[in-house]
């Protein structure tokens, strides 16, 4: 019992540690930090990752973020955000110190979020997406789930509506946007998102309601990760079809006997051509024109056709 004091100090120690305030003018981020349980590449310190894991765990919940009256006076100069996309966490850091942390979902494979460092550059609190969505009907119902507008084909009588991305914070990169940001959404413990950062609604909504625009984002993570920039390599789909733009079976038409074996090879005779219509006469040369007379040869005449034979009746004998 004695070495319990000592054994206790230098878990105190960890856990009171705070990362380095970033390098505003490199490109790296944050200094590295060696330590067994460092996160996002040595960004986190052990210790903060051990008391988020053990908040998570006692509070039974996704989100880590202080009260209305420990809230830090937060700066884009003295505060940055670090994306583990390897652990699914993300920490937010003021003065150095751990203020805030949450769980999260990234993009899945092929849709992989794109490590780098980032900057938060506009915040939309109904934002919908453009590009991923429903089709829904008149009435608002869904009609087909989890689609791309413009490469699935609408359903008849439906319309594209994007999925809503609440508390919508966009990252930019090098003062130019990108297709990636942090909003609210479904975390179900493994990457699963088109490429954004997905948290649970207190931490989207805190983050969106104190973090202002310009505050950094350092994006790492080397397997569910990939370098801004590079090709994922998707495999072409083809597009999903509603059962409303398949094309219908056409009627069944009575069947019809196949023909003799014999009439498929044998052409059928040809019809006899009807005898062409008799020449019109010529004209007849007008009286001044001098043209030599020419001696019309008599046409031969048909010879007519023998009479038909004509019954006689035999003679009645006289006085009857």
């Amino acid at each position: 019992m004695r070495l319990l004091p000592f054994l206790l100090v230098p878990l105190l120690f960890a856990s009171c540690r705070t990362a380095p305030k970033p390098d505003e003018g490199g490109p790296a981020g944050p200094v590295t930090i060696t330590g067994i349980r460092d996160g996002a590449g040595g960004m986190v310190p052990a210790g903060d990752v051990a008391a988020v894991e053990t908040f998570f765990k006692t509070h039974k919940t996704s989100s880590m973020v202080p009260s209305a009256g420990n809230t830090p006076v937060i700066t884009a100069g003295n505060s940055w955000f670090v994306v583990d996309l390897d652990s699914q966490r993300v920490y937010f850091y003021t003065d150095k110190k751990l203020v805030a942390a949450s769980k999260i979902a990234s993009g899945r494979k092929y849709y992989r979020t794109e490590t780098g460092n980032y900057t938060l550059g506009q915040k939309d609190l109904n934002h919908r997406s453009t590009s991923y969505g429903n089709f829904v009907s008149r009435g608002g119902g869904t009609v087909m789930g989890d689609v791309q507008n413009g490469f699935d084909p609408t359903p008849a009588g439906a319309r594209f509506e994007g999925a809503l991305m609440k508390y919508f914070m966009r990252f930019h990169h090098k003062g130019q946007s990108t297709a990636m940001g942090f909003h609210r959404g479904a975390l179900p413990g493994y990457p699963a998102s088109h490429g954004c950062v997905r948290m649970p609604d207190l931490a989207a909504s805190w983050f969106f309601s104190k973090v202002p625009l310009g505050t950094p984002i350092y994006v790492r993570g080397k397997v569910n990760g990939i370098p801004i920039g590079t090709s994922q390599n998707r495999p072409k789909r083809t597009p999903r079809v509603h059962s409303s733009l398949k094309s219908r079976p056409a009627a069944e038409k009575p069947a019809v006997p196949p023909a003799p074996e014999s009439d498929i090879k044998t052409p059928e005779p040809a019809a006899p051509a009807p005898a062409p219509a008799p020449a019109p006469a010529p004209a007849p040369a007008p009286a001044e024109a001098e043209a030599e007379p020419v001696e019309a040869k008599p046409a031969q005449e048909a010879p007519a056709p023998a009479p038909a034979a004509i019954p006689v009746e035999p003679a009645t004998p006289s006085g009857e």
